[in-house]
């Protein structure tokens, strides 16, 4: 194992110059990160950690394990036992906090309910809302598995508290899409309220994230689909820019970078985000012109991803994908400022062959092989 994996992330993200770039390589499931560690004769998840040669890793509090966690059955007894998750008795669904439900045996972190789907009809529904209490007894069991991977983990990979499911997200999951975009058009201050809500304690999370002496600072979420932004960018300044800055700023008032997640095609939006402080773009998605990023915000931003995953690394052959992996690190690692790695992570019908000539090319790209 290379030592200080860790202070090498660290290194990239503060423009230090470094003898190779990071990589990170994750998957959308565990059963299919252990389909591929199978593939290449492991049978250990560690083990197979150090043969993708992580370098960053994502924890979760104990309130988004339904969400992100729900095939980890110690994780999950974590959360049930601590009360921050339930099971509902009526169909077996893993529920969190928010009322959101999570199939325990699924493989996606799609949520199966609406708990807010009639707040805009009904007054009482928002009335009765409230988020999930983060009383300063309850922190250190919510923290505690994020802490355990902190200890853990250390020097070995730079662990970020996973800040997925963010403002938009968590908002229209819990109103439902259709519901979401509706009244934001029709009575925007009954979104406003709720994303405010969901603001107020991602700003909580920031600030205890914050003080148990993480890194790097995580937010995460999807603002494009494949073609566009989900919104206009006038819709973005007004509703959702300033609610991020709140969270960032928690962050960058302590020295601390901020990566964001966002999937989709999201141009126009980048310099609103380098506005408010954002370090690191996680993914740079491929439906972008990846060389256009590299040169008009590679001085702002650092990149992370970029390798096609949707079409790439689940249909070509095992050959195409080394060489395009090769490729998107030339051209993306250019002067530093890169993290290697899948655009999103490893999907179900992505081919295990194909996962490992994805860290073949990332281990020539070393000068490993």
């Amino acid at each position: 194992m290379r030592e200080g994996r860790e202070q090498l992330v660290l290194d990239v993200i503060h423009r230090r110059n470094t003898s190779y770039l990071p990589s990170v390589v994750n998957f959308s499931n565990r059963k299919k990160k252990m389909e591929c560690a199978a593939y290449v004769g492991i049978q250990e998840e560690e083990e197979f950690d150090e043969y993708l040669g992580n370098h960053m890793r994502f924890t979760t509090t104990l309130d988004d394990v339904p969400s992100h966690d729900w095939d980890d059955k110690e994780r999950v007894a974590m959360a049930l036992k601590a009360g921050r998750a339930y099971v509902d008795p009526k169909d077996g669904f893993l529920t969190d906090l928010w009322g959101m439900k999570f199939d325990p045996h699924g493989t996606s972190y799609f949520n199966y309910s609406h708990p807010l789907a009639e707040a805009a009809e009904d007054p009482a529904v928002l009335k009765n809302f409230h988020a999930p209490r983060l009383n300063p007894e309850i922190l250190d069991e919510i923290f505690a598995p994020c802490q355990q991977d902190q200890a853990h983990y250390q020097g070995k990979m730079l662990v970020l508290v996973s800040g997925y499911n963010g403002i938009w997200e968590k908002t229209y999951d819990m109103m439902g899409m259709e519901n979401f975009m509706l009244t934001l058009m029709e009575e925007p201050e009954i979104v406003e309220q709720i994303m405010d809500i969901v603001t107020d304690y991602k700003v909580e999370i920031a600030r205890e994230t914050v003080k148990r002496g993480f890194q790097v600072g995580h937010h995460g979420d999807d603002l494009g689909t494949q073609v566009s932004t989900f919104f206009s960018e006038d819709m973005f300044v007004r509703y959702f820019k300033p609610r991020f800055r709140r969270i960032f700023d928690v962050y960058h008032e302590a020295g601390i970078p901020v990566q964001m997640h966002s999937c989709g095609k999201i141009t126009p939006l980048i310099p609103h985000l380098i506005d408010i402080g954002l370090d690191i773009l996680e993914p740079c998605q491929p439906v972008m012109d990846l060389g256009f990023l590299k040169r008009e915000y590679g001085k702002d931003l650092i990149f992370y991803g970029g390798i096609d995953t949707q079409d790439l690394l689940a249909f070509r052959s095992p050959e195409e994908v080394y060489e395009e992996t090769l490729r998107t690190i030339d051209l993306m690692g250019k002067d530093g400022g890169y993290i290697c790695g899948p655009a999103q992570e490893i999907m179900n019908n992505v081919p295990p062959a194909n996962v490992a000539a994805l860290v073949r090319a990332i281990r020539r790209s070393r000068g490993e092989e």
